[in-house]
């Protein structure tokens, strides 16, 4: 239950689940088996996110959208983030819709479309602002609290600014603020390229909106937002499940505690069992034997779990006929999964022997690539080399995983 006017107020913070959507996980190259074992992780995010509430002891959870990737989303994942939040009843849940989940009349939102279909109807305790106007909603048991949003109507891009003006901050001592868009200067991997952006806002706008916490959502990597004197202003959770080589490293809930008169408190919560890591490695001079010591070094140091899903990327001159990812293979035990992109490249000034059928087909590749107009058509020159000169060796010839050109 909600404590009493006046008290600490706790909160957990999450969006951008995109439950529903593709796992493809091309660049990784994963098999059946753990495709579903991975669909699974992200579709019961929501199960995992009131759980994580109810230990930290939440007032209430916040959800500021895109909790969904589509309105095609299964009946059946939409139902499970229906009953995962009525769960967490009679403390309330606030959800902002965003551009995926958008909260406009036909959607999933709108409860005469879930009547239509005879799904469960969203519980009491969840609160869903339905208007792309800022709207001010009361904290179920703390009228010391008031929750200030709005909702992305459809999955069009807006480029309005949300806090140009701001809303108006309530009077009441803490006012919380949900919002879905894009913070101008936001580092992480799935920033905007360009001025394109969704919902556009800067830190000066969230600072001057004068509430005493904004939870953001939309971008999928974890950041804090400061105001002046370090103050947090606010924070995207980011997604909760990486679903791919851009949503790399830990996943996170974020725990926000809140008193009047003091600055917000924040703590991260691991959201995934998993984490997906992209990681690079120079193999130049390297051996075998050395480069696999140097790649279990890099898994150590970078925090890879033997749970996790791991490319790695390597790099710089090796010998002709040299494999790197046959002398990565003895790092396959010790982690669930492991995709080798092999971007080495011959060692300068090497000749491949002209007496040989296998030493004339790689000086034709080899002069070819140097006539290559980009690096996308160097690279398929690259694959076909490695592969036709372990079919000309008598070698099996294992295609590679797919991999992002």
């Amino acid at each position: 239950m909600t404590g009493p006017a006046g008290a600490p107020l706790v909160l957990l913070q999450s969006s951008d689940w995109h439950v529903g959507s593709p796992l493809l996980f091309r660049s990784l190259g994963l098999p059946e088996e753990l495709r579903a074992s991975r669909r699974e992780e992200l579709d019961s995010v929501p199960e995992r996110a009131v759980l994580a509430a109810i230990d930290i002891g939440a007032d209430g959870i916040l959800l500021p959208g895109d909790l969904w990737d589509s309105e095609s989303v299964p009946p059946s994942t939409l139902h499970r983030v229906v009953e995962a939040l009525s769960a967490f009843d009679p403390r309330p849940v606030f959800v902002a819709p965003g551009n995926h989940d958008f909260g406009g009349t036909g959607g999933f939102y709108d409860p005469l479309v879930l009547e239509s279909l005879g799904m469960r109807a969203w519980p009491p305790n969840v609160f869903v602002f339905r208007s792309d106007e800022w709207t001010a909603m009361p904290f179920p048991g703390r009228p010391d609290v008031t929750v200030v949003g709005r909702a992305f109507l459809s999955s069009a891009v807006e480029s309005r600014r949300p806090l140009a003006p701001p809303p108006t901050r309530p009077e009441t001592p803490l006012a919380l603020l949900l919002l879905h868009g894009s913070l101008e200067g936001y580092g992480g991997p799935d920033a905007p390229a360009g001025a394109k952006r969704t919902a556009p806002f800067s830190r000066e706008e969230l600072e001057g909106a004068g509430f005493s916490w904004a939870a953001v959502g939309h971008h999928h990597a974890f950041e804090v937002i400061e105001g002046r004197g370090a103050t947090p202003l606010g924070a995207y959770a980011g997604s909760p499940v990486g679903r791919g080589l851009d949503e790399t490293g830990p996943r996170s809930f974020v725990a926000v505690t809140l008193r009047h008169g003091e600055p917000p408190r924040v703590d991260r919560i691991a959201s995934d069992p998993r984490s997906v890591w992209d990681l690079g490695l120079d193999a130049g001079g390297m051996e075998a034997p050395r480069l696999l010591e140097a790649a279990r070094e890099l898994l150590r140091t970078s925090g890879v779990a033997a749970s996790d899903l791991v490319r790695i990327t390597v790099s710089g001159r090796q010998p002709y006929g040299a494999r790197p990812s046959a002398a990565l293979e003895g790092l396959r035990s010790s982690i669930a999964h492991l995709t080798v992109r092999d971007r080495t490249s011959p060692v300068a000034g090497s000749k491949p022997d002209p007496a040989t059928a296998e030493g004339r087909f790689a000086a034709d590749l080899l002069a070819r690539r140097e006539q290559a107009a980009d690096e996308r058509s160097r690279r398929v020159i690259d694959l076909a080399l490695s592969l036709g000169r372990d079919a000309l060796a008598g070698r099996s010839v294992v295609p590679p995983a797919p991999e992002d050109l």
